[in-house]
């Protein structure tokens, strides 16, 4: 695998794909035209107007220049408008960190909207709903709006499981208060009992309640919705986690009884558990619940000077409980979505390019991340079914140490978000830079 550019790489680029003439910053006829139309004209001096404005950022400089008619005269023409490229963000530790917005972040986004370059927001975050989610992106950075249907949550891809589980009872884990329970509402699930539910039931399954059990007691509920039946005698079909679980041991002890259990009801054990005759010694192989994670992710970049663990970290305490529950001798068995898993980067591809006027013409998207344990290695192993070709940028704003090796290696590494998305427009030529070559990011 051959070494990613560094972004201090000086080596002149190839040529644009449409040559420049007529005004130094923009571009004001398309390849052929030598005489564009009074609409152009007035179109040209409305862009350099807002290109000389937005080039004020300290990130983006005035040595870079767009040249837009390949992709601005489809529409003056009457043509088909085309979209060579498309961007994939992760969110934390790429454009915020915690709750604040990573420097120049906001002015990469509205660059991208400014020049209608399709893009989504593709991260191992969740917890809410994709349109409350937009919203509070679009808070965070400080934009005035964004386009519905732009996020791809870790768990978006449960929307999928509704169909085999509207009518059955899971229970689901991650997040505070009656968050999870009304986001998979949201779904469509209709059962749905929380860790809180089935300590509301029985006090005594937690074994060590005393820091959260006021939290479980203010939001648990005795009976699961629809059925009056209460959570300690009634079959669950799924665990579902949608995001980090808050009350880990709690979490951890409730997983672990239903994956013993007989047909996923809790206070029983299946007597299967241990055959050495049936596959995986018997472990899972009665009718227990299916387990499903959404975020492999084992550290996630917070406000913290240090990453810190994720849901990623929970399976794999999880798994090591479970390798001492059944003395070694059976797997965990679960499924997982989330980067960098191919479910989840189709179903991306999904959501991008219903986002698009012409889907069949994207040829590149980029995908821009912070981990090379997710983002890098999801977006250099997916192999998209319509012919376009992902590539991966590494930022220094996250996870990711500058200077240091990453595990997997990306088409490119930045030093931030918005010298990654300018680079990767001047690989496309929507972005040019200066004819000589002085290409140093400043």
């Amino acid at each position: 695998m051959s070494t990613p550019e560094s972004y201090t790489n000086n080596e002149q680029k190839s040529q644009p794909r449409s040559s420049l003439h007529q005004h130094p910053l923009l571009t004001c006829s398309s390849p052929g035209d030598e005489h564009p139309s009074k609409y152009y004209q007035l179109l040209t001096t409305l862009l350099l107007i807002t290109g000389h404005l937005l080039f004020q950022s300290p990130i983006i400089r005035p040595w870079l220049f767009i040249n837009m008619a390949h992709i601005n005269m489809a529409h003056i023409n009457g043509d088909k408008p085309k979209y060579p490229v498309a961007f994939a963000f992760d969110i934390d530790g790429v454009l915020v960190k915690g709750k604040t917005a990573l420097p120049g972040a906001k002015k990469t986004i509205e660059l991208l909207q400014h020049l209608n370059v399709p893009f989504i927001f593709l991260t191992n975050g969740g917890g809410h709903n994709e349109a409350e989610h937009e919203k509070r992106i679009a808070a965070r950075l400080g934009l005035a709006s964004l386009r519905h249907g732009q996020l791809v949550q870790s768990h978006s891809p449960y929307h999928d499981l509704v169909t085999n589980y509207r009518d059955e009872t899971v229970l689901v884990l991650g997040g505070h208060g009656d968050q999870i329970r009304n986001l998979a509402h949201d779904y469509g699930f209709r059962k749905v009992v929380t860790s809180s539910d089935v300590v509301a039931k029985d006090e005594h399954i937690h074994p060590f309640p005393e820091m959260t059990g006021a939290h479980h007691a203010l939001h648990g509920r005795s009976a699961v919705p629809g059925d009056g039946e209460s959570p300690d005698d009634t079959r669950i079909a799924a665990i579902l986690v949608w995001s980090s679980p808050r009350d880990w041991c709690l979490d951890l002890q409730l997983v672990c009884d239903l994956l013993l259990s007989s047909r996923g009801v809790l206070g029983t054990r299946s007597p299967r558990n241990g055959d050495a005759s049936l596959p995986n010694h018997g472990f899972q192989r009665d009718e227990q619940p299916v387990l499903y994670f959404c975020n492999p992710d084992f550290e996630w970049a917070t406000e913290h000077r240090q990453p810190r663990f994720a849901q990623g970290a929970f399976r794999e305490a999880l798994k090591g409980i479970w390798r001492h529950a059944t003395a070694g001798k059976a797997e965990l068995e679960y499924s997982v979505v989330g980067k960098p898993t191919e479910t989840t980067y189709v179903y991306a591809e999904k959501v991008l390019r219903g986002l698009t006027l012409s889907p069949g013409e994207i040829g590149t998207v980029y995908m821009v991340g912070d981990n090379p344990a997710s983002d890098i290695v999801g977006a250099n192993s997916f192999r998209s079914k319509y012919g376009s070709v992902w590539k991966s940028v590494l930022v220094e704003t996250g996870v990711f140490v500058p200077g240091s090796f990453p595990a997997h290696t990306p088409t490119k590494i930045a030093r931030d978000v918005a010298h990654a998305v300018t680079w990767a427009l001047a690989e496309e030529g929507i972005l040019h830079r200066q004819e000589k070559g002085e290409t140093k990011e400043e």
